[in-house]
């Protein structure tokens, strides 16, 4: 994929083909861990406490549309941004990509008819990302891998099997119970699900874990016939 000056791509079309222009570039800021600072008696300063979570990262754009038509192209605009089918947003380089969470609109009816360009805030995931997933079938245990993102990935872990069954990811194990046939872990939703996405948390004891940079690997026990693992690689 190659981006024009200013182009974006989101929700499977480009801006550019929409008449759409940027008025100016955004400044992306980027997410800094969410932390604690308390007061300790008898100490200089305050003590922070990294709470290992971060933000969502909001950015405003100004948008400019040129068109001959203009009624008609700020229809396929506001759907273009409204009805989201793929929520990937490339803009500048063009191997990674914004997660949109959410888009807020200013005024834009308003704001078009009277000064011909309209502000739309992007709520983005905290992280950049790759634009596909990672797909890996585990038939064999111990099975390891290299995460070359610098932030942590949830991941989507689909197992098939029956009984009781341990899943341990660097040394972190959770424990299903009565699985039949299939159960899930998605840790980016934190829910174990059976394969009619009916909850399977009352059957499970642990923490869901993410994969961090470098070697994970990934053990099991039980009656397990394979696993698959889906996850997309995070950037900070």
């Amino acid at each position: 994929m190659i981006l024009k000056e200013g182009e974006i791509y989101f929700n499977y079309n480009s801006s550019l083909n929409l008449n759409l222009f940027l008025e100016k570039y955004p400044s992306i800021p980027i997410s800094n861990e969410d932390y604690e600072e308390v007061p300790v008696e008898g100490r200089n300063g305050t003590l922070f406490i990294n709470k290992g979570t971060y933000p969502n990262v909001v950015v405003p754009f100004v948008f400019a549309l040129r068109s001959e038509d203009f009624e008609i192209d700020f229809d396929k605009v506001y759907e273009w941004l409204l009805d989201i089918e793929d929520n990937r947003f490339i803009f500048g380089r063009v191997d990674r990509c914004y997660l949109v969470k959410k888009v807020i609109f200013g005024d834009l009816q308003k704001e078009f008819r009277s000064i011909g360009e309209f502000n739309v805030d992007f709520v983005f995931e905290p992280f950049k990302a790759d634009l596909e997933e990672t797909l890996y079938t585990i038939t064999s245990n111990n099975f390891s891998f290299e995460y070359f993102g610098n932030a942590p990935a949830e991941s989507l872990i689909k197992i098939y099997g029956n009984g009781n069954i341990q899943i341990t990811i660097n040394g972190e194990t959770m424990q299903i119970s009565n699985v039949v046939n299939y159960v899930e872990i998605d840790s980016n939703l934190l829910q174990v699900r059976n394969l009619d996405s009916t909850s399977k948390d009352d059957d499970t004891l642990g923490n869901f874990n993410m994969f961090e940079k470098g070697t994970n690997t990934i053990s099991y026990t039980g009656s397990v016939t394979k696993i698959m693992v889906e996850y997309t690689t995070k950037y900070r």
